[in-house]
């Protein structure tokens, strides 16, 4: 059984990593990154190359045109695009005719999750896996019914939220507890550490 976690390199998902590699074997726990369409803050891209140095490795996982999951068949046909293209921030905005914003957040499904899949498709074949998420219910009102455990249909996997009922601020408390280091943008006073925009 493998344990995947999404790593962004927030303090969401360093905590929710944390709490699963303080319960299963080192080689069973996976943490894979997609990097936002290269689209994320370099102090992001630093700390998660020295979190998967010194602490846990990082699989990363880089967008390509097919995680459209063919949407915009028509717009990447035009721009003469092949499935293994990269797909950057900048290339999906022109692919979708507009930037990504609160109410359509569409990047974090293209650029994020479905290259995790993509990867996990190809390398977890047997489908013998758990997916963790650091989803907090206090994070948003989307999420504020965030259950401790669920199916995921998109990963095709059950998915546990070990988190879901923490603040933001027991999830500094947790990683600060076990000494590891935090993303440095959270000391120039970012609250999140997202895409860099």
């Amino acid at each position: 059984m493998k344990h995947v976690v999404g790593f962004s390199g927030g303090i969401d998902s360093q905590a929710c990593a944390l709490w699963v590699r303080n319960r299963y074997p080192r080689e069973d726990v996976l943490l894979l990154n997609s990097d936002a369409g290269g689209n994320e803050h370099p102090l992001t891209v630093e700390f998660i190359a020295e979190y998967s140095a010194t602490v846990h490795p990082v699989i990363h996982t880089n967008a390509q045109v097919q995680d459209m999951g063919g949407k915009s068949p028509g717009k990447i046909a035009d721009l003469g695009l092949k499935p293994d293209d990269p797909l950057t921030f900048d290339l999906l905005a022109v692919i979708k005719g507009r930037f990504p914003y609160s109410k359509a957040q569409f990047c974090t499904e293209h650029l994020k999750t479905a290259p995790q899949r993509r990867w996990m498709l190809a390398n977890l074949r047997d489908g013998d896996y758990t997916r963790y998420t650091g989803v907090r219910r206090d994070e948003s009102e989307n999420r504020s019914d965030t259950p401790a455990c669920e199916d995921d249909d998109y990963f095709d996997c059950p998915r546990v939220n070990p988190i879901f009922d923490w603040t933001k601020q027991m999830c500094f408390d947790f990683v600060k507890a076990h000494g590891e280091p935090i993303n440095p943008l959270y000391s120039l006073g970012f609250t999140r550490v997202g895409c860099a925009p």
